[in-house]
This record gives C-alpha cells, sequence and structure tokens, in this order.
C-alpha cells in the first residue's frame, strides 16, 4: 500500500522557508546579520543541529578546522526547514537536515545537492507520553495535545503513527513547537505528549515521559528516515576540493565511533555537556553508515548506479504533497538528480589511498 493510501489527510503550516528569509528569524539572523555573501568571505559557514552523531564528533575536536584550510563558522539550526531557508539564501554552504525537510527543499527548488547520509533514525527520535496518564496506544491520543517540530522528521513519523494506527490527526491537537519550546511546554504541563529527537528525549524522559513508539519501530513499517547532508550548488560548483575534504573528516568521525566508541562519546559528552554514558546511550539509538556502505545500492548509490535513496524520498514527497506542505510531486528524476555522489566517491577513493 502507497504512502498515500497508508496515511490520511491533514492540513498544517509547516516553516515556509521564504518567510524565513525575508524575517531572519532564530538561528538565522547570526548568519545574515554578518552581512556577507560567499563571493567577499574566507570562511566556510556549516549549518548543524545538536544530533549526537559525526558531525558532533567532527566539531567537538576541530578536525574541519585542521583539515580545510579555511576557517569555519558554524551555524546552529533549530530544524532542516530553517537550514533551508539559509541555503536558499546563499548564507550557508552545508549542513545537515532531516529527509522529509531535505525532501521538501529539492520540491522547492533550493539550490542543494545531497551529498551526505549523516545517521539513519532509529531510537534516537521517540514519541514521549507523560507516565501515568493512560496514554498506552497510539489510539489513546484522541483529544490530547501533541507537539512536533513542524516539516521535521519527527513530524512525519508522528503522522505516519497516527496513520498505521487509523487515527485522524484532526481528533487530537497538533501543535508546531520547536524541540527547546517543547521542553518548556512539557514542564508547565502544557501538552500531553511529543515526538522529539535526542538530547531533548532523554530530557523528557528524565521528567516523567514513556516512549510509545520509536522511529526506529516506524522504520520497519517503511518510514525510514535520516539526518542528510546538502551543500549549497553555487559552494560546491567552486569549492569542489573542499567538499571533498569536508567529507573525509566525517568519514574519520564515523570510523572514530566505530573502532573507539568511548572516545567518539567523550566528544559528543563535552559538545552537549553531559555524561560519556549518556552520550554513548544516545549515539547507540542512530546508525552511523561508512562511506562505502552509503554508496551501495540501498542508499546513494553511485554516479553511474543510483541508489533506493531516492525511491526513499519520492515515497516522502508524495506524503508531503498529501499533507500539502509542497504544492505538487516532483518526478523521481528529480530526486535523482539532486542526489551527487561523486563527492563521496572521491572521499572514499582518497581515505582508501
Amino acid at each position: 500500500m502507497s504512502v498515500r493510501n497508508r496515511l490520511l489527510r491533514y492540513s498544517y503550516w509547516a516553516v515556509v522557508f521564504l518567510v524565513l528569509i525575508g524575517t531572519g528569524l532564530g538561528p538565522l539572523h547570526s548568519v545574515y546579520a554578518a552581512g556577507r555573501s560567499e563571493a567577499t568571505r574566507e570562511q566556510v559557514v556549516i549549518g548543524y543541529q545538536t544530533i549526537p552523531n559525526g558531525a558532533m564528533v567532527a566539531k567537538q575536536l576541530g578536525w574541519h578546522e585542521e583539515h580545510l584550510g579555511r576557517p569555519v563558522q558554524w551555524v546552529q539550526f533549530n530544524s532542516g526547514s530553517e537550514l533551508n531557508a539559509a541555503v536558499a539564501a546563499g548564507s550557508v554552504d552545508i549542513g545537515l537536515g532531516g529527509s522529509s525537510t531535505t525532501v521538501a527543499a529539492i520540491a522547492q527548488g533550493v539550490p542543494a545537492r545531497v551529498f551526505f547520509i549523516y545517521d539513519i533514525i532509529g531510537e534516537n527520535e521517540a514519541l514521549v507520553v507523560r507516565s501515568g496518564s493512560g496514554i498506552t496506544a497510539v489510539t489513546d491520543l484522541v483529544g490530547k495535545r501533541v507537539a512536533a517540530p513542524f516539516g521535521a522528521t519527527t513530524h512525519y513519523h508522528l503522522l505516519a503513527a497516527l496513520g498505521e494506527a487509523d487515527v485522524d490527526p484532526e481528533s487530537l491537537t497538533i501543535l508546531d513547537m520547536t524541540t527547546g519550546d517543547i521542553l518548556a511546554a512539557w514542564q508547565r504541563g502544557d501538552i500531553d505528549a511529543a515526538f522529539v529527537w535526542e538530547p531533548s528525549l532523554a530530557a523528557l524522559l528524565e521528567l516523567g515521559g514513556d516512549v510509545l513508539i520509536t522511529s526506529g519501530e516506524l522504520a520497519e513499517l517503511g518510514y525510514l528516515t535520516g539526518d542528510i547532508g546538502i551543500v549549497r550548488e553555487g559552494f560546491a560548483e567552486r569549492n569542489p576540493e573542499l567538499v571533498v575534504r569536508y567529507l573525509e573528516t566525517q568519514l574519520r568521525a564515523i570510523t572514530l565511533y566505530r573502532e573507539d566508541p568511548r572516545a567518539a562519546a567523550a566528544a559528543v559528552a563535552r559538545e552537549f555537556e553531559m555524561s560519556e554514558a549518556e552520550a554513548a546511550r544516545q549515539m547507540a539509538g542512530l546508525k552511523l553508515l561508512s562511506g562505502p556502505e552509503q554508496l551501495g545500492s540501498e542508499y546513494l548509490g553511485t554516479s553511474t548506479a543510483p541508489g533506493a535513496l531516492a525511491e526513499v524520498f519520492h515515497a516522502t514527497a508524495e506524503f508531503l504533497v498529501e499533507q500539502q506542505t509542497i504544492g505538487r510531486l516532483p518526478d523521481i528524476e528529480v530526486f535523482r538528480k539532486a542526489i551527487d555522489a561523486s563527492f563521496l566517491e572521491r572521499a572514499v577513493t582518497s581515505l582508501e589511498e
């Protein structure tokens, strides 16, 4: 059964990147305040989110500054929708966004290429309900107040969970909140449930929450999500060597995680100011893929043999059209063209030499 047939229609206001460009809200403000386009700045601007993956390992250890040979400006985003806005404005060169917001970016014509998979989401994202609330199944959410960042992978999975349980989204109140706002609302008792990622997930559990369903469980039902790397087209065209070096550093971080997970967890712990044990627990909820794995048929594929990721993106886009987040369903070739494995191919070859 297709995504369209499995999920119920639910209209919502996603974060529209053109509005964000015009307002410069939130973390975007610091980028726009710099007032410099790529042509007049020397630093590489990297957008990131607080997700305990290899990107945070490399950031904490300063590997990009060391390997790129250029100053690096780090800009934190609350969601992939905000990242899309900055990339469209030419203010961010490389960034991380959830798979659903990446699909929206491609469909809306954001000038970017998909060039890396930071992780495949598993237990790192989950729908949390209040302990003792009596909510023990998705059907119990009817009449409740549930929060999720609109347009993010967790919003996608919230609606997927409702669809699988045959629950009409209009039978509950779904609130668009950032992860920070969700934590505050939870503490005030304003919401009954929330679909969030780490480290916010751990915070809600510590404040009296129980996991109802995880993104890993939904992935097994056919709703695969991940954290995707995009690079702005203009930057990639003018600086292909920098893009390859960036990926070499990301692959180095993944190797560290696999060969010395304690050292990788220690880096994430310092970045997030948490215990190493907690960092290791959160990292275990993600699947980090090696370069060759990403170039396999299940994911990016290669320059000559596209992988299945384009099909996953197309199915996600079908869902986003159904939810009226994007206006039309692009042909699958649009997604195949947006995925550029050439930089990763070069990075993998370079590290093997």
